[in-house]
């Protein structure tokens, strides 16, 4: 771990980890570390659970990482009996960071595709407050709105290489947007660059919507 720089903090649950099951070749994440200043602390926020070879990988620099799991979280999954106000208290709960947190990175995954309407637009209220103009988001959208997401956790091996994991339980129900709808409820964010993968998805590289 380089200069014990690497700090852990929101750290979720113990889950298991489950081996390796494939590897995602990633031709956006590089440009993610090539639009921040890694010479500086980062802090990192990822929704999902800490798995080992992320943890690895962001030894390598001066960084604070939030691991939230709000896969795990009941109020995620019981989004549809929810209000659009439930949901954002819930989410800025599980987003409570040290005052004059500034998040450089975010890493969301897929997750965003599993939030309905009014849910996506808590979560961007939420992290709204902890966003600022360096801010880079990287995720995975859908093409089609048809194209069903598997069921896996995402690690990062390098800058070029993601690792695949099963996700364990149940398979929340997957709400995917369009770019049109992603764009207006995740407006903290616009789409910076944008990928389209042989399985229909569309891997995204977002910044502050200015």
């Amino acid at each position: 771990m380089s200069e014990a720089a690497l700090q852990l903090d929101h750290a979720p649950r113990r889950a298991r980890v489950g081996p390796v099951s494939s590897r995602l070749p990633s031709k956006l994440l590089g440009s993610l570390f090539k639009l921040v200043d890694i010479n500086h602390r980062l802090t990192v926020l990822e929704i999902g659970t800490a798995l080992p070879e992320t943890v690895d990988f962001f030894a390598q620099f001066k960084c604070r990482l939030h691991f939230v799991d709000l896969f795990g979280e009941p109020f995620v999954r019981e989004q549809a009996g929810l209000s659009e106000a439930e949901l954002r208290h819930g989410f800025e709960e599980q987003l409570r960071f040290p005052p004059g947190t500034r998040l450089d990175l975010c890493l969301f995954w897929d997750f965003l595709s599993y939030l309905d309407d009014p849910a996506l637009r808590a979560f961007n209220s939420a992290l709204r407050p902890w966003v600022h103009g360096g801010t880079r988001a990287h995720g995975f959208g859908v093409h089609h709105l048809a194209i069903r997401l598997n069921h896996v956790r995402y690690g990062v091996v390098d800058q070029e290489t993601l690792s695949l994991r099963e996700r364990f339980g149940e398979q929340m129900r997957c709400h995917p947007h369009s770019q049109i709808e992603m764009h207006e409820m995740l407006d903290c964010f616009a789409f910076e660059r944008g990928l389209l993968l042989p399985d229909g998805k569309l891997e995204m590289l977002l910044k502050p919507k200015t």
